[in-house]
């Protein structure tokens, strides 16, 4: 079910568009070789729709209103139904209107055929995303009008007197001639970044256990850094895909990546 529900991330009560009535949407979890039948009923007063963001579909089930699949049309549904031909995690969300941005997005965890070639003693699907308690679509006007509104909000922004104090008077004065926007990490001031639709968010385990975390970035335009206190990281999958284990001390994921 796509509905909406209140929340309160940061003092100030919101609306967000969820999935049975969660933030983020509930974990999906299917197994190499499965056919998945899903109805997905739409309770808003708008258009709607889910992607199976990195799965194997056919065409008309990917979920993306006037590309591939019609939209679900206020008060009604649509079955989506597909063979998972692959393993790994993934997500879904909305790609109709600001939906994604406002809670339409969740994990989805296949577990291989086989055995997997790392075992673990249990696996953690975490979703990483933002939160604004603008409307979205203001914030599409601000970006659209190459505000500085944003850069001033977090303390990043621009000026003549930096620059000359960082030494780049030249870079800045360059910049300014080309009439392009100052650039940044991420261009959204947001009022709080959300683990599986939490401040904070606890996982269980105890010394010597192997924990397998599925790491998504569901923000829509913000990026992670992810480490971990008790040493290096150690990377097995990629957007779904498995690879040969490394090592990193540090893991910087953009929107829409997934690691294991």
């Amino acid at each position: 079910d796509i509905g909406e529900l209140p929340v309160n991330f940061t003092g100030r009560a919101r609306m967000a568009t969820v999935v049975n009535g969660s933030l983020p949407a509930p974990v999906l979890r299917f197994r190499e070789g499965d056919t998945v039948k899903l109805s997905v009923f739409n309770r808003l007063k708008t258009l709607s729709a889910i992607h199976w963001h990195g799965l194997l579909v056919p065409n008309l089930e990917d979920g993306v209103p006037l590309l591939t699949t019609p939209a679900i049309g206020p008060g009604q549904s649509r079955v989506f139904e597909f063979l998972i031909k692959q393993h790994g995690t993934y997500w879904y969300h909305s790609h109709t209107a600001h939906q994604e941005q406002r809670g339409i997005h969740g994990a989805i965890v296949i577990e291989p055929r086989e055995a997997p070639a790392v075992r673990t003693d249990h696996d953690e699907a975490i979703v990483l995303s933002d939160w604004t308690n603008e409307s979205p679509r203001e914030v599409q006007r601000t970006l659209q009008r190459g505000s500085d509104w944003y850069a001033i909000r977090k303390g990043t922004a621009q000026s003549l007197l930096g620059a000359w104090q960082a030494g780049q008077l030249g870079a800045y004065l360059d910049r300014e001639k080309a009439l392009v926007p100052p650039m940044d990490l991420g261009d959204v001031a947001y009022d709080a970044f959300l683990m599986n639709g939490q401040r904070r968010l606890p996982l269980p385990g105890r010394p010597g256990e192997t924990i397998r975390v599925r790491l998504i970035n569901a923000g829509a335009a913000s990026y992670f850094y992810f480490d971990s206190a008790t040493g290096p990281l150690r990377i097995l999958a990629a957007d779904g895909q498995d690879v040969r284990p490394v090592e990193t001390p540090r893991l910087l994921i953009g929107p829409a990546e997934c690691y294991d």
